[in-house]
């Protein structure tokens, strides 16, 4: 069986190669993968090779295949699993493995399991710690989105509050509270305001910071209606050049924040959270640093007196990954409002190690398919370089400019095979 994948060899060394997989063991499962959204952390390990935590030191001899915010197909299933999983079935999976205390990981650490593949096999572990995830929500770009938003309900169920009656923690959102989402108009900030939304535990009122104005008014756009009909204040604001403390304060009413996001690894970010975090407060700094001497200026006799909490979460686990496909399959949540840009499996490489210089959102790969990453809001201009363009140009200005199924199908049939 060859598979066509991108694989990292070293600091910033990607490189797309057909090559042969070996026969499956009985203790693993072939999947052929359909579409993959690639992610800010794949970025980081590509910028690191070798020294990120979760490439292993022979990477250069042994390169490992990229990408796990993936959705495929199971192709064939080892005599182990026969009777847990089948042929045909639609799966994604779970990455943060944490099996007997190992960082390896899809996407980092395996020779032949990435989800920038045509094929890949998933080792014993996926299986072994329950990662590997059936998948009901039609589209492969929902179920290949319900990783990135894992990590934002994960985040989001870490808040908590404290009682000194009892000394216990009380997990998740203040309900009817106030959430910041700071930086927020990005994919994953768009992710957790998606979710703020739709949880049953949902906050009063959430505003969302940024600074890009276009990112602000595609996230209204999407957002103001959802609110509304959940009964949420929402405010999406614009602080660039502005007093952001007041400004922020100012929407409140004065009121502090119960629940705050950070999206930004930035200095300035975290102390303004510091400065708006309300009595019994919660602040996760969930923005990943790339240095690791990032420091901050935080007041730690509010810390003690006003009993703020401060944590930090990265990914999310299996069970919040299971949250995020029920709630696709019942449409309370929308992942086409992250994905921006589009592109066969020759441009999953590229687009990785420029991750941080292409603007908007989720970069979804469909790995059978040849053809160059495009904006969305670029069909219509690019219409006449290619068929494929124009017809994605109707269907997705058809649905007010978002992806959707039908966009997906079309890529399927209409695309150039990336053989």
């Amino acid at each position: 069986m060859k598979t066509t994948a991108v694989r990292l060899y070293g600091k910033n060394d990607v490189r797309m190669e057909t090559f042969e997989l070996p026969e499956i063991k009985d203790d693993e499962i072939l999947v052929e993968v359909q579409a993959d959204s690639i992610c800010m952390s794949t970025w980081k390990a590509v910028q690191a090779g070798t020294e990120h935590k979760r490439v292993p030191k022979d990477a250069a001899v042994h390169p490992v295949m990229i990408g796990h915010e993936l959705a495929g197909i199971i192709a064939k299933v080892g005599s182990q699993w026969s009777g847990s999983f089948h042929k045909g079935q639609t799966i994604t999976i779970q990455p943060a493995l944490n099996y007997k205390g190992s960082m390896d990981s899809p996407g980092y650490s395996y020779r032949y399991c990435g989800g920038d593949a045509t094929y890949m096999i998933l080792p014993p572990e996926v299986m072994i710690v329950g990662a590997l995830l059936p998948v009901q929500a039609e589209g492969f770009y929902m179920s290949a989105l319900s990783e990135p938003y894992s990590c934002v309900i994960g985040a989001m169920h870490s808040l908590y509050r404290s009682s000194r009656q009892k000394h216990e923690h009380t997990l998740g959102m203040k309900a009817g509270g106030n959430l910041a989402i700071l930086g927020g108009c990005g994919p994953m900030g768009l992710a957790a305001l998606d979710y703020g939304l739709a949880a049953d535990n949902h906050p009063a009122h959430i505003i969302v910071t940024d600074q890009d104005e276009v990112k602000i008014q595609r996230a209204k756009r999407i957002f103001d209606t959802i609110a509304e009909k959940r009964g949420v204040r929402l405010d999406i604001v614009n602080t660039k050049g502005k007093d952001d403390y007041a400004l922020l304060c100012n929407l409140t009413d004065g009121k502090k924040f119960d629940d705050i996001m950070i999206m930004v690894p930035a200095a300035p970010v975290i102390e303004l959270a510091d400065r708006l975090l309300s009595f019994d407060g919660c602040m996760n700094f969930f923005a990943g640093p790339i240095h690791t001497d990032l420091s901050a200026r935080v007041n730690f006799y509010d810390v003690h007196y006003f009993e703020k909490h401060i944590i930090g979460t990265t990914g999310g686990n299996n069970d919040d990954q299971k949250e995020a496909l029920v709630l696709m399959e019942q449409k309370r949540i929308h992942p086409e409002a992250l994905i921006t840009h589009v592109g066969g499996l020759d441009a999953a490489g590229p687009a990785t190690q420029n991750l941080p210089s292409i603007p908007g959102g989720k970069k979804l790969i469909y790995t059978h398919k040849r053809f160059p990453l495009i904006a969305l809001d670029e069909l219509d201009s690019r219409s006449e370089e290619s068929p494929l363009f124009a017809g994605l140009a109707k269907i997705v200005g058809k649905n007010h400019g978002f992806w959707c199924v039908e966009a997906e199908n079309y890529v399927l049939a209409h695309a150039p095979d990336i053989a």
